[in-house]
This record gives structure tokens, C-alpha cells and sequence, in this order.
């Protein structure tokens, strides 16, 4: 090609230009190709100018000496220039794999810290190994007996069948590599790696590459090793956070038992005492007491037995909304309905209180549980009754809100201290450990659960001029159904 585009201008140029025309031509071929190439185009630039261009032409004689120098000259600088280039594209070519490893794990790592549960960080891992490694592969561990569990499923796994759990029994007591490739249980298609953590071995990694040279290859090897390091650490601190949830949990319930047993006792046992005492004096006094001492000592203890009932019934529905096996059976009803049996309910309680209420016009209809809900409004009122001075009136107020229907209990008792508004929903709780009012401090933290349920919210505020204020708020966010005005005739 060099030689066609030099030869019309062979009268022109002198076999010095030419020269450097080869030249050009050899260092192009030396950037591109490399080394031998740029030998081969030297040697035939060479030829073709000896036997075109330097005199005399058309023979491979030169009598110029100036022209063999430009030759010698033309084969250095092609040597020298595919030497660098070679050693350029290699330079680049480790820049790129150290970039393409280095991104990998950029990705490992990003996907690692967003698996929280051991089976998803296995599953990250398996991915991104077979997808680096080109392999199939899984994790193994061992069980409480002691055999090598397989925790995640095929495709990218290999099967329970390709795994040699003699091998990985092996690998895991003794903490080194087996497998193809290696001095133990060469015969193995699998390459098996120790999974060692900070305490130890804790699993294998059983991997089955399609080329076994590229992952001993040491940038490879490095990199498969980093793998296993960011696996395994990410499943101890995983481990490390489900003890520690464990723990937390433990000494959560630890303190629950604690306190519903402290409670309970409490609680249960001043009525206890007087049932127990009225009893006994109806069985050993029954014949000197009058039919009038004998109706009061019956209707003790049929009230305190009523409140013991009262407060068992409070922890088991408490436990039922804890263990989430409450169902709301949600119907179309009117907010008077639910107010009008609550205070049905407590009819006997509230017989000597008045009680003010409140409905704006208009009200929405509020698709809720009935049961449910008369249940809260049963505990607030309950409530306000037993922290008001007697002759003191419960305030009920219900209006409709822009995305809410708004129900609010006040009383007019002392009020609660500053900064255990939300404290008192706790389970449990009472503001006064010892006091003359019974309760385990469980009415509160059912009213905030059932609200909870609904989609609602509760909150406890201290009223102006003395007293408590309990607002709840139920979001209106559906349609009530529309009646067909036939059915309605």
C-alpha cells in the first residue's frame, strides 16, 4: 500500500522522504499489532524501498550508505515503538480488570448490606459468584447434628446431588481448600473453599467453574477469597444481630413476665382478700347475720369476682392483639351506634355520673369493627369514671374532620403529669403504682392497639381547668355504600 501511494511521487521525493514514509507506515503497524507485526512490516518496508525507490531501482542492491542507516533506523524504531506499545495495552489492560474486580465488588458489597436474613445473603453470594466466576455454587452449613445443611435452591446453585458432603465435611473440620485443582480430592469436578470467619470455619462454599485455571489465576484466587471474606463477615454480623435481637427480645419478655406477674399479683389480690373474707363469713356466720348483712357480703363478692374477671379478660385480649390473631370484622355503622352502646355497657357504672355528649351534624359513617370499637370506648369511659371526683361530668364529643372522624372523652381528675402522655399506652403502666383504683395498666394500651388496627391514632392531653382529654381519630378513606333509593322504600 505505501509503496503504490510513494511510487507517483517517486521524481518528487527523495529515498529520504520515502524513507520516513515507510517509517510512518512501520509505527502505525507497531501501535496497533504489536511486536512481531512490526518486525514483518519493517522487514518487507525495508524490501519494497531497496527494491523501488533506493538506487539503482528495481534490484535489492543499495549504494547509498545514508539509506541503510534510515533502514537499520526504520527496524529500531519499530521495535522500540511495539515494546511500548505493548507494554501500554497490557498497563491497560490490568487497569481495566483491576476495574471491572474492584466494581464487582463495589456491587457485592452494596448488594450484601442490603440483605438483612441469612438466606438472602446467601443468595447474594451465590449470585455474584456465579456471575464473576462463571460457576455454579452454593453455601453449605452445618445443622444442629452436625451434618452440612443446603439452605437456598437451584438455578444458580448446584444441586444437593453434585455436592461431595464427604469432601465438605473434610473442608470444614480442617480449614483448607479441596477439590479440583488442588493437591486433596483432586479428582473432584467442585472446588471446595472453607468459609472461615472470625470464630472459625463456619461453612463451605462448594463452587464449580467452567475454566479451573482462571480461578487460580492469582488476581482471581485474590478476588475469590475477598468474596468469601464479604460473605462470610456479612453473615456473622447478621448472626450478631439476630442474638442480639434474641437477647433483646428475651429480656423484653423477661420484663414483660416480671411485670404482668407483679401486676397480677397486685391487682388480684385485694379482691381475692375479700372474696375470700366474705366467704368465710357467710360459711362460719351464716346463722347470726340478718338476710340484709347476707345480700351485702353476696353482692361483694360478686362485684370483686367482676373485677377479677374484668382484668383477666384485659390480658387475654391484650395477648390476642399482640399475637395479631384479631380479624376486624368491619361494617358501615354510625359513630351514635358505637357511643350508645359503650354507655349502654356501662349503664350500672355510670348511673350516678352525668354524662355530656356532643354530636356534630352530619356525622360520617365510619367503616369499623363495632365490637372492637365499643370495647375502646368502653376503657375510655371506664377510665374517666375511675379518676373523676364523684358527681363530676365525662364529656363525649364527636365531629367530622376533613379525612377523620375526631371522638374525644374528657374528665375532669387531676390530669397527667408532664411528659407521660404517651407513656400511659404502655402495657402496664400506671401513673400510681399503689393506688385505690384496681387495673393491671393493660385498658389503655388495648384502646391504642384496637385504634392502631383501624388505620387510627389516640392521644392523651390534659384539658384546661383540670382533667384528662382522650382524642381518637379514625380516617374516613373510603365510600360508605350507596342505598338504592328502591330498597330504601
Amino acid at each position: 500500500m505505501l509503496t503504490l501511494v510513494d511510487w507517483p511521487f517517486r521524481e518528487v521525493l527523495t529515498p529520504s522522504n520515502i524513507l520516513l514514509v515507510y517509517l510512518l507506515g512501520v509505527f502505525f503497524v507497531a501501535l496497533r499489532f504489536g511486536l512481531s507485526p512490526s518486525i514483518l512490516a519493517s522487514l518487507t518496508s525495508a524490501a519494497a524501498f531497496a527494491f523501488f525507490f533506493a538506487p539503482p531501482i528495481f534490484s535489492f542492491a543499495i549504494a547509498d550508505q545514508e539509506n541503510l542507516v534510515g533502514l537499520a533506523v526504520m527496524l529500531i524504531v519499530g521495535a522500540i515503538t511495539s515494546n511500548l506499545a505493548e507494554n501500554i495495552r497490557h498497563q491497560t489492560y490490568v487497569a481495566e480488570q483491576r476495574e471491572r474486580r474492584a466494581s464487582a465488588l463495589y456491587r457485592l458489597s452494596k448488594a450484601l448490606a442490603e440483605a438483612r436474613r441469612e438466606k438472602e445473603i446467601i443468595e447474594v453470594g451465590v449470585r455474584h459468584i456465579h456471575a464473576e466466576f462463571d460457576g455454579r455454587n452454593t453455601l453449605l452449613f452445618p445443622d444442629d447434628n452436625g451434618l452440612m445443611r443446603y439452605p437456598i435452591e437451584p438455578p444458580l446453585a448446584i444441586s444437593l446431588q453434585g455436592v461431595n458432603l464427604v469432601v465438605t465435611r473434610w473442608v470444614f473440620n480442617h480449614g483448607q481448600m479441596a477439590g479440583n485443582g488442588t493437591d486433596t480430592f483432586p479428582s473432584e469436578t467442585a472446588i471446595y473453599v472453607p468459609l472461615k470467619g472470625s470464630t472459625g470455619t463456619i461453612g463451605v462454599l462448594s463452587l464449580e467453574p467452567i475454566n479451573v485455571r482462571r480461578i487460580f489465576a492469582p488476581e482471581q484466587r485474590q478476588l475469590l477469597d475477598t468474596y468469601v471474606y464479604l460473605i462470610v463477615h456479612t453473615l456473622e454480623r447478621a448472626n450478631s444481630a439476630e442474638l442480639a435481637k434474641n437477647a433483646t427480645l428475651k429480656m423484653q419478655v423477661e420484663t414483660l413476665r416480671n411485670s404482668l406477674l407483679s401486676s397480677i399479683s397486685h391487682d388480684l389480690r385485694n379482691p381475692l382478700a375479700t372474696i375470700v373474707g366474705a366467704a368465710c363469713t357467710l360459711e362460719m356466720d351464716e346463722e347470726r347475720l340478718d338476710k340484709s348483712s347476707r345480700k351485702k357480703l353476696i353482692a361483694v363478692i360478686s362485684e370483686e369476682a367482676q373485677r377479677m374477671s374484668d382484668l383477666t379478660i384485659k390480658i387475654l385480649e391484650m395477648a390476642r392483639l399482640e399475637a395479631g390473631e384479631v380479624v376486624l370484622n368491619r361494617q358501615w355503622y354510625a359513630p351514635e351506634e358505637i357511643v350508645g352502646s359503650a354507655l349502654r355497657r356501662l349503664d350500672k357504672k355510670l348511673k350516678t355520673r352525668p354524662v355530656n355528649i356532643h354530636m356534630a351534624d352530619n356525622l360520617a359513617l365510619i367503616h369499623v369493627d363495632a365490637v372492637l370499637l365499643q370495647q375502646v370506648m368502653v376503657n375510655l369511659l371506664d377510665n374517666a369514671d375511675k379518676y373523676s371526683p364523684a358527681g363530676r361530668p365525662i364529656d363525649i364529643s364527636v365531629v367530622t374532620m376533613p379525612l377523620s372522624l375526631s371522638i374525644t372523652v374528657a374528665d375532669h381528675g387531676p390530669g397527667i403529669p408532664t411528659g407521660l402522655q404517651q407513656k400511659i399506652f404502655d402495657k402496664f403502666f400506671r401513673i400510681n403504682e399503689e393506688s385505690a383504683q384496681s387495673g393491671v395498666g393493660l385498658g389503655l394500651s388495648i384502646c391504642r392497639a384496637i385504634v392502631e388496627a383501624h388505620g387510627g391514632e389516640i392521644q392523651a392531653t390534659n384539658r384546661n381547668g383540670g382533667g384528662t382529654l382522650f382524642q381518637l381519630y379514625l380516617p374516613l378513606l373510603e365510600c360508605p355504600p350507596t342505598i338504592d333509593p328502591e330498597e330504601k322504600g
